[in-house]
């Protein structure tokens, strides 16, 4: 219960800091953009073959949430040693 509380103010401090976003037009891509990205992924899927492009990008996405894990905890660290103590 208390779980579910504290889960439903983060939603609804996410959705209050989001309202500016959600309040801004469509926007579309460009075709040049969009036939880009098509030809990039026909040369992705040739090596799709050799090493899955899928299983690249799931390992690269696990690495940066490590660091931003790492690096968060760092800052966290460094502020709490910038808060005076009594002594």
């Amino acid at each position: 219960m208390i779980a579910t509380a504290i889960l439903e103010l983060l939603y609804l401090a996410i959705s209050v800091f989001l309202i500016p976003i959600k309040q801004l037009p469509d926007a579309t891509l460009p075709a040049n953009i969009l036939t880009a990205i098509s030809t990039a992924q026909g040369y992705f899927s040739s090596f799709s073959f050799v090493f899955p492009v899928s299983t690249f990008l799931a390992i690269i996405g696990l690495v940066l949430t490590i660091e931003a894990g790492v690096m968060i905890y760092k800052v966290i660290m460094w502020l709490i040693k910038k808060i005076p103590t009594i002594s």
